[in-house]
């Protein structure tokens, strides 16, 4: 009996429910810890909900605090955090999901990489959404932020076409943006805003209108994605310049130095919420290649992307989202756990499980306790955020997978595509609720009994305290643990 199975004999055959119902003291206040701090990162694949999460944690601190900090440091517009408020329901890609809400300060850091048009665009769709002229949070662009470009995305195109090289991306040149970095000819935010940008960026077209002839195509002639619209040219040199230049004024005045922003809020107690991009399961060094993006998925990302101003082992929460009852998963992975039945489609329908930035329909699999338990250590998480726990149906068991098999003998998670292949999922069924109740539930204590049952047989397996919940895509529809 391994430990996944101990904790289920524990919960389902003992009634063990490990104080999952008693009322808990805030998290945000603990000793050693910096007060009011909050990262959220996805503790799976991606897409579980990270920036309805922090979006709603931005709005429960001001309400107790007349200004918020909302910190971005990882991913572009490779990301798609959803978020509704009202009757406003907008996907946000670069921007941070506190963009909505005023007195709160949204700060796009160091490490990301910003597409200077779409970020444009996606500035206007919040307008819009809001019928404001005006954003209705501040912005600010940390001015050392590498850029994603256009040139990035031809890039990542021809790598596509010509190999396996940018399998499972996003086609939004995220990869070939990070590249430059560590090639150390990256263009920046405040490259953008320069006198003499234009030299810097005829340079970068000319490099990559070498490169891209190099392997048999022509940069003016390929087409890239946008935000807002259909596919565009990236054009010829002037061409290109020209769309740059269309951008330098509309960002401008948002671009300027953070670090000493950042330093100064966290010597105070003035609330910070640490939104992540991507999930564990996708960064470079914890997911299973192809599929991985180029960014830091972890808290660790925070401390380099402040300069070393926020120390993430001091943050009061370090929180994971997961999917409660289900796993989703975009690209070209395998995954051992992959349904393939109705179910799968029922969920999709039901969860619309499709990219909130490529649209593209997600694969649907069980919840992989091995996978989430490995994530869960090396991304040293302590809270955890359940989502979609109305996702469930009477008529249907709860399947979660407990073990690996390899010709008969148990074997551990490995974050390898050759390795999961052969692996066989040992799974243990566990009795649903009705999802349209949970859905209906105020308190912790009105959801079903089997969904508490559920609650405490997957935080006691993960060995990660619970945070809060979600019964359904309205605001209403959170469960706080505090």
């Amino acid at each position: 009996m391994n430990h996944f199975q101990h904790v289920y004999q524990q919960v389902y055959k003992e009634g063990e429910l490990f104080q999952i119902t008693r009322k808990s003291k805030t998290p945000f206040t603990k000793k050693s810890r910096r007060s009011n701090s909050v990262a959220v990162i996805g503790g799976a694949l991606g897409d579980e909900g990270k920036g309805r999460v922090t979006d709603e944690l931005t709005a429960y601190f001001l309400k107790k605090y007349p200004q918020v900090i909302h910190y971005r440091d990882n991913g572009g517009a490779n990301a798609g955090h959803t978020v509704e408020i009202g009757e406003i329901r907008i996907a946000l890609h670069q921007l941070g999901s506190g963009i909505m809400q005023p007195n709160c300060v949204v700060v796009l850091g160091k490490e990301m990489v910003l597409h200077p048009t779409d970020l444009i665009a996606e500035i206007k769709a919040v307008l819009k959404a809001t019928k404001t002229k005006q954003l209705p949070a501040t912005l600010k662009i940390e001015e050392l932020t590498a850029l994603s470009l256009d040139t990035h995305r031809a890039f990542e195109a021809v790598l596509k076409m010509r190999s396996t090289g940018s399998q499972g991306a996003t086609g939004r040149g995220i990869a070939p943006a990070y590249a430059d970095i560590i090639y150390r000819h990256p263009l920046k935010m405040r490259d953008l805003i320069a006198s003499d940008w234009s030299k810097k960026f005829k340079a970068h077209y000319q490099l990559y209108q070498a490169w891209i002839k190099g392997m048999g195509f022509d940069l003016s002639q390929l087409e890239v994605p946008r935000l807002a619209g259909p596919n565009v040219l990236v054009g010829n040199e002037t061409q290109f310049l020209k769309n740059i230049a269309k951008t330098r004024a509309t960002l401008k005045p948002f671009v300027q130095n953070t670090s000493a922003l950042m330093n100064k809020y966290w010597q105070q107690t003035t609330p910070m919420v640490f939104e992540k991009a991507q999930a564990l399961g996708l960064d470079k060094r914890w997911g299973v290649y192809p599929d991985v993006t180029a960014s830091n998925c972890s808290f660790d990302g925070i401390w380099s992307a402040t300069e070393g101003s926020v120390d993430p082992n001091q943050l009061a929460v370090k929180a994971a989202v997961i999917k409660a009852t289900y796993t989703s998963s975009v690209g070209a992975r395998r995954l051992p756990t992959l349904m393939t039945n109705q179910l799968a489609h029922r969920i999709r329908k039901d969860a619309n499980e499709y990219g909130a930035t490529t649209k593209r329909p997600r694969d649907i699999a069980y919840i992989d306790l091995p996978m989430l338990s490995y994530l869960m250590k090396v991304g040293r998480v302590e809270h955890l955020a359940l989502t979609h726990l109305d996702i469930s149906y009477l008529d249907t068991p709860i399947k979660v997978c407990v073990a690996y098999e390899i010709d008969g003998q148990k074997v551990d998670y490995r974050p390898d595509q050759k390795f999961l292949d052969q692996v066989k999922p040992i799974y243990l069924e566990l009795p649903s609720w009705d999802g349209a109740q949970a859905a209906q539930a105020k308190t912790i204590k009105d959801l079903p009994s089997d969904a508490l049952k559920y609650i405490a047989f997957l935080t006691k397996s993960l060995q990660i305290k619970p945070f809060m919940l979600t019964t359904g895509p309205k605001r209403s529809q959170s469960l706080l643990y505090w």
